[in-house]
């Protein structure tokens, strides 16, 4: 069973020095107009996720809904813990694993780095490896859930999206 995972960064936060807790950091204007962009990409592109999955952070759930506002048949996201800041690879693998075995073949998942690198090189058969996911940049990934091994499609940075 083949599935597409489709990785979006979280767009441009406030400062992590600022007197805020991590969980707590918005989206700035530059974000804003980030996740914007990436909706417009999506709309030229006829990229639209069945499934939007979203870390409970407020700038990953910012930059989903941006998402969704600009891309105008784009699901809800539903926030998932195991997409937070700080979570485990292997319980990641489990969950996408068990989405997968519902039918769900393509899954949007908003996040963070380090999270979304060590996820993806996994997947891609490569666990030591780093691969740099850029804010507000979208990576694809074509996965046989079966035996956890994907295959890169594509990664776009932001920046290129215009």
């Amino acid at each position: 069973m083949t599935t597409t995972l489709t990785f979006l960064r979280h767009a441009t936060a406030e400062d992590h020095n600022l007197p805020i807790p991590d969980e707590a950091r918005r989206l700035t204007p530059k974000g804003h107009k980030q996740a914007q962009r990436v909706a417009d990409f999506c709309q030229r592109h006829a990229l639209l996720p069945t499934h939007l999955l979203c870390s409970p952070l407020v700038r990953a759930l910012e930059t989903a809904q941006g998402l969704r506002k600009h891309l105008p048949a784009c699901p809800k996201a539903i926030i998932v813990p195991w997409l937070a800041h700080g979570a485990d690879t292997q319980t990641a693998l489990q969950a996408l694993a068990a989405l997968a075995a519902n039918g769900d073949n393509n899954i949007w998942l908003v996040g963070h780095e380090p999270e979304f690198s060590t996820l993806i090189a996994h997947l891609l058969g490569s666990p030591n490896s780093r691969i740099k996911v850029k804010k507000a940049g979208l990576i694809r990934l074509e996965v046989d859930m079966t035996s956890g091994v994907g295959e890169l499609q594509w990664n776009i940075p932001n920046a290129l999206m215009k």
